[in-house]
């Protein structure tokens, strides 16, 4: 008798039959569209897990990057001979004060000033129609600017327009509340985070297998270092700039220069075109005072953009972070796009460490193969 003819068949063998329906189930198409499917639930429960905590991990991101801002610091006067904990005691004292300082004297007088602005637009609006210069621009355009000036004058007398771009008074409410609530606890995450970033740092690290570590710990710690001096020279940059502008605002008789100046501040925190978009809304606002102190801010402003381009940031940023400008635009463009002002603000030393790992990583490898 053949081997075959010996051999049972699975229609006869009904174990036979069930292990091979087991098996189809195992490893069939069912077993596939099932995994599959888990898969796809899965993904959809975590994007909605990070849709929920967005505002929670954009407020960490924020203090990371703080921290990461402050420790420069830390290592300079550890320098100097201080030692690690009255150096972070330091640092964390003088940013509290930096923080106090805003919430008791700036902010109410940037409030006071933006509810001002809010309130007399309408009337601001009315003295730029009877302008000289303006009558004559909308000589030239047919009585356009007219309509268009009329069409904004109404639109923000409107105070249901207010309300529907904050949401209505109880939205107003809850974002007052919720900001106040995220810039605590952006505070005291910050806090945490400068007195124990080499144990995270450490522990990061840890997680690396050991073959790797050397190198690994290497990249993370230029990334880390180049962002710390980035966004430390940044802020130094964007509080100059802040200074300057509400002294020159000052000094041309401009309303509002407390809140333009405190606009600067975090604006210009954004690398090449956060200045351009400072200076357009001092410009504009200018008007509001003269045709003359418009011309005027706009020119010093553009003088001093040049400045602090090409004497201010290279000497005090210097090559903490080196990328193209174009790619600094396209980071901000995407950032903001993503995260709002905070994504164009970490968009240049996040495109930096990318293009640190590309170089000290990928290219070496690229060129072994």
């Amino acid at each position: 008798m053949s081997p075959e003819a010996a051999a049972p068949s699975p229609d006869s063998d009904p174990d036979a039959v069930r292990t091979a329906r087991i098996g189809w189930l195992r490893s069939g198409p069912f077993a596939i569209g099932f995994i599959g499917t888990i898969g796809v639930l899965l993904a959809l429960l975590l994007g909605a897990a990070v849709s929920q905590l967005a505002y929670t991990i954009t407020l960490i991101f924020l203090a990371t990057f703080i921290s990461l801002g402050l420790y420069p610091v830390v290592t300079r006067l550890q320098r100097r001979g201080l030692s690690k904990g009255a150096s972070i005691g330091v640092v964390l004292a003088a940013f509290l004060a930096v923080v106090a300082v805003l919430l008791v004297l700036i902010i109410p007088i940037v409030i006071e000033q933006a509810t001002e602005l809010a309130r007399t637009l309408p009337e601001n609006l009315s003295d730029i129609e009877n302008q000289g210069w303006f009558l004559d621009l909308d000589g030239q355009f047919n009585g356009y600017p007219v309509i268009l000036l009329e069409w904004v004058r109404v639109s923000s007398a409107d105070p249901n327009l207010w309300l529907t771009l904050g949401g209505g008074a109880l939205r107003i409410g809850a974002d007052i509340i919720n900001g106040t609530f995220g810039a605590l606890l952006v505070v005291v995450i910050t806090i945490y985070f400068v007195a124990s970033l080499d144990t995270m740092k450490q522990a990061l690290y840890d997680l690396v297998p050991g073959s790797k570590r050397a190198a690994f710990s290497e990249i993370a710690e230029e990334i880390f270092d180049s962002i710390g001096k980035y966004l430390s020279g940044q802020v130094v940059i964007a509080a100059m700039n802040a200074t300057f502008s509400f002294i020159l605002l000052t000094i041309m008789g401009v309303r509002y220069a407390g809140i333009l100046a405190f606009i600067a501040l975090f604006i210009t925190l954004i690398p090449v075109i956060g200045p351009l978009i400072s200076t357009t809304i001092m410009v504009v606002v200018s008007l509001f005072t003269s045709p003359t102190a418009a011309i005027v801010v706009a020119i010093v402003m553009v003088i001093y953009m040049q400045v602090e381009a090409y004497l201010f940031t290279p000497r005090i940023i210097g090559k903490a972070i080196s990328i193209p400008a174009s790619l600094v635009l396209i980071g901000a463009v995407i950032g903001g796009t993503l995260l709002g002002l905070l994504g164009a603000l970490v968009a240049s030393p996040v495109v930096a460490s990318i293009l640190l790992v590309l170089k000290k990583v990928v290219v070496p490898r690229q060129r072994l193969k």
